[in-house]
């Protein structure tokens, strides 16, 4: 999971709690200012992939920093790694990682070279020790 996606999860389960529940108005405020810093985020995100869509080195080094990784989406949803959302390089549809171990399992043989089908592998699969 990268950095963003562990912010949006962490940012949503607060909130989640904040709504459940009694809750203060400091609370509440203290939401509506981290949601309008995720709005911001998610521009930066945006704009960061242009660039990266322009330049392959920016992509490379974002990923080494752990900021944004061409094998995920952000999902805005909390939920178990298993539910994360990829884009199939085979389908060109978005589907959750647990789905796509079970497309790959059936197109072995187009899905054998897929970058985020290996990166799914080893975050669900467990190391053969």
């Amino acid at each position: 999971m990268n950095q963003i996606t562990s912010m949006f999860m962490e940012s949503n389960k607060r909130m989640k709690d904040i709504m459940t529940g009694e809750f203060r108005l400091d609370q509440v405020s203290a939401a509506q200012r981290e949601f309008e810093g995720q709005i911001k985020l998610l521009n930066a995100i945006v704009s960061a992939f242009g660039i990266a869509s322009k330049n392959k080195r920016a992509l490379v080094g974002l990923e080494r920093m752990n900021i944004m990784s061409t094998t995920e989406a952000v999902n805005l949803l909390i939920g178990s790694v298993e539910e994360e959302k990829i884009k199939c390089e085979i389908t060109g549809k978005l589907m959750a990682r647990n789905e796509c171990l079970d497309y790959s399992g059936h197109h072995h043989d187009d899905c054998g070279g897929c970058e985020i089908g290996i990166a799914t592998k080893a975050i669900l699969l467990p190391a053969d020790n």
